[in-house]
């Protein structure tokens, strides 16, 4: 059920298998777009999963002011407190920013198309990559093939041409040959935020995969909750709750030093965006 609190300007809409024993998963959807653009992959989660789409219904809201209303809803509802972060293009930067915010409470993230858009603060972006913010929690990054339709441009514009290309194609083509290296480059850095991480390339599909070739984002998903583990330092909220029993069984029986050294051991850019606009399809 969609939901909004008098004078917010992000929507909430809980849906999916409320039973589920896997984290929430939280939906972040690009520029320009709604949580509409997740409908087919949400129908092809909701029977496993607990599903939170998000929506940033003012497009030109600041970053912290919908991080904040974000967090905010999350605190005040009785949901998993770990969660599973799925971003399309701009959704990244704001993925990114609520794994900066409760980087403890993030057990997995699958980036789809994300990382060439307009992003965070740049020295940020680089802490969380020399940090590996994510340890070794499950990413997943996708990449698609933004250049899809400029490419068919270039296709036609040959064909028409008789396959013989004048110097403004050539110049065309070196030009989509260096944007689409610099689009990869962006999307495998992505790869930094986690020592457990998977690269898919859909080269079929154009910047909107997440409508494209929804099941493919589903395996995504699917192998990020296969490979929930762990992270540096951190248990699982059952392992807590199991060692607290524990715990409390032999509390009496340690001295105060005993217990307080058991305590102790307790990351073009600019013009690659204007591609994600689809007035370019």
């Amino acid at each position: 059920m969609a939901q909004a609190t008098q004078n917010t300007i992000t929507k909430f809409e809980i849906v999916g298998n409320t039973g589920s024993s896997y984290p929430l998963i939280i939906f972040f959807h690009g520029s320009g777009d709604s949580c509409k653009s997740w409908g087919a992959l949400a129908e092809l989660l909701r029977p496993a999963y607990h599903l939170l789409l998000w929506d940033r219904q003012d497009p030109y809201v600041r970053t912290d002011v919908a991080i904040s209303e974000l967090l905010g809803f999350l605190d005040s509802r009785d949901t998993p407190k770990q969660y599973v972060l799925i971003a399309h293009s701009y959704g990244g930067t704001f993925a990114r920013l609520f794994l900066e915010a409760r980087p403890h409470q993030v057990a997995g993230i699958v980036l789809a198309e994300t990382g060439a858009e307009p992003t965070i603060d740049a020295r940020l972006e680089q802490r969380q990559y020399d940090k590996k913010i994510l340890g070794n929690k499950p990413l997943v990054v996708i990449r698609g093939n933004t250049l899809k339709w400029k490419q068919l441009q270039y296709d036609q514009a040959i064909a028409a041409e008789q396959n013989l290309a004048s110097p403004t194609l050539l110049m065309q083509k070196k030009l989509l040959d260096a944007t689409d290296k610099e689009d990869e480059r962006l999307k495998k850095a992505q790869l930094q935020l986690s020592k457990n991480n998977r690269y898919v390339h859909i080269p079929d599909v154009s910047h909107d995969v997440i409508i494209e070739k929804p099941e493919a984002v589903r395996e995504a998903v699917c192998w990020v909750m296969e490979h929930l583990q762990t992270g540096e330092g951190e248990v699982r909220e059952e392992e807590i709750q199991l060692q607290a029993r524990r715990e409390d069984e032999t509390v009496a029986k340690m001295s105060f030093g005993d217990r307080l050294r058991g305590a102790k051991k307790m990351s073009l850019r600019g013009s690659l965006s204007k591609l994600f606009k689809k007035s370019d399809k």
